[in-house]
């Protein structure tokens, strides 16, 4: 159902009516927030924002603060997906920019952007049972934070039943024959659209695939999910498969991220790495447009280690971007070392596809922690260049520093709990490094963080990241179902912080500090049109701009 919260004019606009289907190409960089990172790269640099700068965001306050409806839950950790924002959508209302957000409960909403009041909302039933019990590592609820395609007005997402929906910016009106693109109560991950092609990945083995009569159900192995939506009203899918197992799934929070010629890159969880068996775990995947075919792949020499300690290469989503005469991609992972390699030769070719450009040294995880997930590189990685070429990138770090870390030139002091690291990208010849730069204040699990016009914004998340309380007994499968782990979960160490630095000296030029009393997981802050908003797990959206 669609429940608005002013009426809207029966009749819209004729320019709100579409004749094709695909990603806007602006010849400016957008100033809102149309797909998690800001762009097809995942690059967390939102490079049309100019309205706040080092010099003025340390005047941020709260502007807005709304309640929405989606009841929160202990089981589920992602209440609501990261905002996105679209400017200037033609309403019944006139134009109004809009921050759009998918509950848990497959409601989408559409606040307006300025004064957080809501515009329209819209609830998907899923009439599909559960096959199995929830538990707070799959929740069978969605997951997908949704991609908006400005050029025709629509936004795209994936309901808890796995059918892919495409809906009018203005109103929440369908315009797309809701079509199966994931199993039910799968975890579908940041959606992004590539040449009229929706993308999404899928791992922990969350789905439910119909069983044969008398056998138990299929678990639904990892994959890449592509539906090309030229026509919204026969979408096509395709679809690579990461295993034939709930292992090596891509679970990275930005999806699938555009390489070079619409070719994709996504990162795969624990599980063997057999290339001739169609196993990929541990492992960078390059992939064709449409997911259609392996083009090339890296994985760590040591992934058998990674895989005994349950650190999965899969915690942190590909960061595509140009440097000098190459396309780098930086990657990481809870190991707690950053890669850098090169798009058209990720692994140094075979046999083993092993070799990358650059490995930093060990920036974290000296305790080579994965079952209990509280160290280690996680989220996605942002990059930005400044006015003069310089190329950073930002790291977030869970728990400490490596004792083998590098020293930062500039360093927010002792971080036990978490930090942002920031690296500059160098060249000599054909060898490519990164030299520390600063590292922030101590930061208890810091989630992925966004740079807009020279300010890095980051957030300290205040969740808890040990995975049960200690005492509980049985397999693990019985201490993920028992309700006291999903409660422990849900219970946070600290409030959620939102911070500004200055992105190339890592000096602090703001911090929110109790102004949110609440906490969030797995989510980012988004930066646009001059403000910046957030979520938190009690289902309120905040926005902080200059008054």
């Amino acid at each position: 159902m669609i429940k608005r919260f002013a009426p809207l004019s029966s009749v819209l606009l004729a320019s709100l009516l579409f004749s094709g289907f695909g990603l806007a190409q602006d010849a400016a960089p957008g100033r809102d927030w149309t797909t998690w990172g800001y762009d097809q790269e995942r690059t967390g640099w939102n490079k049309g924002e100019t309205s706040l700068t080092p010099n003025n965001v340390s005047g941020l306050k709260l502007l807005w603060n709304t309640q929405l409806s989606t009841p929160p839950k202990v089981i589920v950790l992602s209440t609501l997906t990261a905002p996105l924002v679209a400017e200037g959508v033609r309403t019944a209302h006139g134009k109004k920019n809009l921050v759009f957000l998918l509950g848990a409960d497959d409601t989408v909403f559409a606040l307006d952007a300025d004064t957080g009041k809501g515009l329209w909302e819209k609830t998907f039933a899923n009439p599909a049972a559960p096959m199995w019990a929830a538990t707070w590592l799959c929740s069978n609820t969605v997951n997908d934070t949704p991609v908006i395609d400005k050029q025709n007005n629509l936004i795209f997402l994936i309901t808890s039943d796995g059918k892919l929906r495409a809906l009018n910016l203005s109103d929440g009106a369908d315009r797309m024959t809701p079509t199966s693109m994931i199993e039910p109560f799968a975890r579908a991950w940041s959606l992004n659209l590539i040449d009229n092609v929706v993308y999404t990945t899928s791992g922990r083995g969350c789905g439910q695939m119909p069983a044969v009569k008398g056998a138990k159900p299929a678990v639904v192995p990892g994959s890449v999910s592509a539906m090309d939506v030229t026509d919204l009203a026969h979408p096509q899918l395709t679809r690579f498969y990461t295993s034939g197992t709930k292992y090596a799934g891509p679970w990275g929070r930005g999806g699938v991220t555009r390489g070079p010629n619409g070719s994709v890159f996504t990162q795969t969880a624990d599980g063997l790495y057999d290339p001739a068996a169609g196993i990929f775990g541990e492992t960078v995947l390059k992939l064709a447009p449409r997911a259609a075919r392996l083009l090339d792949s890296f994985t760590p020499a040591n992934w058998q280690y990674l895989n005994i300690q349950d650190l999965d290469f899969g915690s942190v989503s590909p960061d595509v971007f140009p440097f000098q005469n190459r396309t780098l991609v930086a990657v990481a992972g809870k190991e707690g070392f950053l890669y850098l390699l090169d798009a058209s030769n990720l692994g140094g070719g075979p046999p083993n596809h092993s070799i990358p450009l650059y490995k930093s040294p060990q920036l974290g995880n000296d305790a080579a922690e994965g079952k209990n997930p509280g160290e280690g590189a996680w989220g996605a990685i942002a990059t930005y260049e400044t006015a003069d070429g310089k190329r950073f990138l930002y790291v977030p770090m869970w728990g400490p520093p490596s004792k083998s870390a590098p020293p930062f030139p500039s360093s927010g002091g002792a971080a036990p709990h978490g930090s942002i690291m920031a690296f500059q990208v160098v060249a000599a010849g054909d060898k490519v490094s990164l030299l520390p730069q600063w590292s922030s204040p101590d930061m208890i699990v810091p989630d992925p963080p966004v740079v807009a016009n020279g300010v890095l914004f980051a957030i300290q998340t205040g969740e808890q990241t040990i995975q049960s309380p200690a005492g509980l007994l049985g397999t693990q499968d019985q201490i993920n179902h028992n309700p006291l782990s999903a409660k422990y979960r849900s219970t946070p160490v600290n409030n959620l912080i939102l911070y500004a630095f200055d992105a190339e000296t890592g000096k602090q030029l703001y911090s929110s500090d109790k102004i949110i009393t609440d906490w969030v997981h797995f989510s980012e802050p988004v930066v646009a049109l001059g403000k910046v908003f957030l979520v938190t797990h009690d289902a309120h959206v905040y926005a902080f701009g200059l008054k």
